[in-house]
């Protein structure tokens, strides 16, 4: 068999490329913590969607007790308001920029019940995202770190 130039230089560049692939995913069940305590406060179901965009809905409040079905979003304003919080949709619209970002979505928070623009940055190794909710100037805002679940 014949040395082939242009296999040998095609293999040594995929080796070259970080493992992005698997981890360039938003897609799954996110922990998201209080910012004031560091508690885990929920889990996030984030999903992707036939048009290319993400949303993300409160699948668990934890701690997980009876009554958190009852919780109501007594903060948010319009259709939301007294909605209950339990499948609730947080993030919205929310698309690939590159292979580790995503924006051009929303996200509410229900304690106060605003909704911000959003940008999110996943971490190299899938594990961990940065939200973060501002308005105007991305870097202006404030941002959480929720962690992979799944």
């Amino acid at each position: 068999m014949a040395f082939n130039f242009k296999t040998a230089i095609a293999c040594m560049l995929l080796s070259a490329v970080p493992p992005i692939a698997w981890c360039g995913e938003l897609e799954g069940l996110w922990q998201e913590f209080d910012d004031r305590t560091g508690n885990l406060e929920a889990l996030i179901r984030i999903k992707h969607l036939s048009d290319n965009t993400y949303e993300g809905n409160i699948e668990k409040i934890i701690p997980d007790k009876p009554e958190n079905a009852a919780m109501l979003c007594s903060a948010c304003t319009g259709s939301l308001y007294n909605q209950p919080l339990l499948g609730m949709r947080i993030l919205s619209g929310m698309k690939r920029k590159d292979e580790l970002t995503f924006e051009g979505g929303t996200v509410l928070d229900p304690d106060e019940g605003k909704i911000y623009r959003c940008r999110i940055r996943l971490s190299e190794d899938g594990k961990t995202i940065e939200v973060t909710g501002y308005v105007g100037l991305a870097w202006l805002g404030q941002s959480e770190i929720w962690k992979r679940a799944d």
